[in-house]
């Protein structure tokens, strides 16, 4: 007995021991998993959720994520995506096998979807932890990052939704870690692996490899890299450009021309404003100049002080690391080269593919991965300011998560329209309901509320008025966030292909139902008048050949419509008690109807 009580101590004292040491990663972790986890699968899916869900379904049925899978005709961009076998291409696949590997595990539902991609969310926290730490020899900088992410609402929505966001996020930050630590062949495997993964996430998430690749041509320090980086380059070329080629019509159809210089400037303004309006870019940078004027202006104490004595021209370890955190090592300069490289290249692509009203909409999510590295980058900075004082460090990250003034809102608030005009061209930022929301970060509170309560939208109450009303087989057309609709009422959809849309001929082909492409049969109408001929069809239109046929349309409830039932961004999300914390794009919207049809012999 003695024996067991002491070999019981003593492996409490190692596990205690362990604790202290590593608080601050365990600390994140759990704070993560609340973060991410909480109320998971409560919200219903939004639209790109449910695209993604749906692929994942019939991947699971065919091995592919094809757009018809024997019931409905999924793809909201009305067949560009997908090819002749109706088959998706235009939008990668890693999404969907991930989502799909989690319903064979868990069963399909809304907790299901999400949950590989909340993983990937945690596991970005936990990677950009271990790797600040690393390359800075300093915890701090691994905490203070760590908690600028967790703090971030934008960087939890991307990962509580699912779809490929969060993916995006992980693996920049595993590549970047890789990278860091390129020394073999079997590191440049990886590396390449990493790599082949990030790009089938979507294909603009790769300009952090040719961050890379130009930083091994142009930084001394990355120079021994740049054999193992060439040639990782290799297989990342052979598994990653032929895809361009595979969807090149899809990415044509999603893209928009540019209309001149001026035009690809403001794109890249408008992105750049996207970038400063979710992530300390103001603050990181005046934190930057900051840094560097300490480093030139301040000496250390009893380094070389001939007036000290001659015992205090030793440098002692305390010395020393007073020196680290007053200079930036070649390796933080090169992670802070990356993050810049980075910026600058996806503001270039972004701004050759995407116009202003569409890069205001779709924020960072083509992307995501500037996220993550803009918040290590901040923390990193923000440890070295404080110089290992706890009242210093910790009130940046407090100024940094609690309040705006990292990022661009307050600074441009004075232009109430957030309109900036440069002759026939304009750029927006997005602008807060309330004052209060240009200096405080307002949604954090919000989003807290989100891990508590429900917060269903148009789409949520429309699917529980099918569940509750509908038979098993009712056909519905709806004009919005049919996805998701499907996915969570397994209904039918009806009028999902339009004779003028790009997969019309092919989707004949195939020999689809005559409800997939007309309103035959249809039982149960779910019209968002909010988005009335948004994809090609108005109600008018619908209702006149519905009447055509004999049919009696009748109407049975309205719905309050929301816009969009989860949305991504922060700036459009909709948070619990139906509040919108910035002015949408939209004004009022008129609410949904939801119509039941009924046949001559019914």
């Amino acid at each position: 007995m003695p024996c067991e009580r002491f070999i019981m101590r003593s492996a409490l004292l190692r596990v205690g021991s362990e604790l202290r040491l590593h608080w601050p990663f365990a600390a994140v972790a759990v704070v993560a998993l609340a973060f991410l986890l909480a109320n998971l699968g409560t919200d219903y899916l939004w639209a790109d959720e449910g695209d993604t869900a749906v692929f994942a379904s019939s991947i699971l049925k065919f091995g592919v994520p094809k757009a018809w899978d024997g019931v409905t005709f999924t793809d909201s961009d009305l067949g560009a995506r997908e090819n002749q076998k109706l088959v998706m291409v235009a939008t990668p696949w890693v999404q969907y096998y991930v989502a799909a590997g989690s319903f064979l595990l868990f069963g399909e539902s809304t907790f299901a979807a999400r949950l590989p991609f909340a993983l990937a969310g945690l596991f970005t926290v936990l990677i950009g932890f271990r790797l600040m730490e690393r390359l800075t020899g300093d915890w701090r900088a691994g905490f203070c990052g760590a908690l600028l992410l967790l703090f971030s609402v934008q960087f939890l929505l991307y990962a509580r939704e699912a779809r490929y966001y969060a993916l995006s996020m992980l693996l920049t930050c595993w590549l970047v870690s890789i990278f860091f630590q390129l020394k073999s062949v079997r590191t440049a495997i990886l590396f390449a692996a990493a790599a082949i993964l990030l790009f089938h996430t979507h294909p603009l998430t790769v300009v952090v490899v040719c961050a890379f690749a130009v930083l091994t041509l142009a930084y001394p320090p990355f120079f021994e890299k740049r054999r193992l980086f060439w040639l990782a380059a290799v297989p990342i070329f052979v598994f990653t450009v032929p895809w361009f080629f595979y969807a090149r019509v899809g990415y044509a159809a999603m893209s928009t021309p540019l209309a001149g210089i001026g035009d690809f400037a403001v794109r890249i303004l408008q992105y750049l404003l996207e970038v400063a309006s979710v992530t300390p870019l103001v603050g990181g940078t005046v934190l930057l100049i900051v840094f560097l004027i300490q480093s030139r202006r301040k000496k250390l104490p009893g380094i070389g002080d001939s007036t000290a004595g001659a015992s205090s021209n030793q440098p002692t370890e305390a010395d020393h690391r007073a020196r680290v955190r007053a200079s930036l090592s070649s390796q933080e300069v090169g992670f802070l080269l990356i993050v810049t490289v980075t910026i600058i290249g996806s503001a270039l692509v972004i701004g050759l593919t995407q116009e202003v009203t569409s890069l205001r909409i779709i924020g960072l999510r083509y992307t995501a991965g500037v996220i993550p590295l803009i918040m290590l980058a901040a923390g990193m900075l923000i440890a070295k300011i404080g110089r290992g004082r706890a009242a210093v460090w910790i009130s940046l990250i407090a100024l940094f998560t609690l309040t705006r003034f990292a990022q661009i809102l307050p600074w441009v608030s004075w232009n109430r329209s957030g309109v900036f005009r440069f002759g026939q061209y304009s750029v927006m930022v997005h602008v807060p309901t309330s004052l209060l929301n240009h200096l405080i970060d307002t949604p954090l509170l919000r989003f807290l509320g989100n891990l508590r309560y429900a917060n269903p939208g148009t789409m949520g109450s429309a699917a529980e008025f099918l569940r509750h009303n509908a038979r098993t087989g009712d056909i519905v057309i709806t004009n919005y966030e049919a996805e998701p609709l499907y996915f969570h009422t397994r209904l039918p959809e009806g009028l999902k292909i339009l004779a003028t849309s790009p997969i019309y001929q092919a989707a004949r082909q195939q020999n689809l139902p005559n409800y997939a492409f007309t309103v035959d049969h249809a039982r149960w109408i779910v019209w968002r008048f909010a988005w009335d001929g948004y994809y090609g069809t108005s109600w008018p239109e619908v209702e006149q050949s519905l009447r055509d046929r004999g049919a009696q349309v009748t109407e049975m409830t309205k719905i309050k419509e929301t816009g969009w039932e989860n949305r991504e961004n922060v700036f459009f999300h909709r948070f619990c008690g139906y509040k919108h914390l910035f002015h949408s794009h939209h004004g009022h919207l008129r609410r949904t109807r939801v119509f039941r049809v009924d046949y001559p012999g019914d």
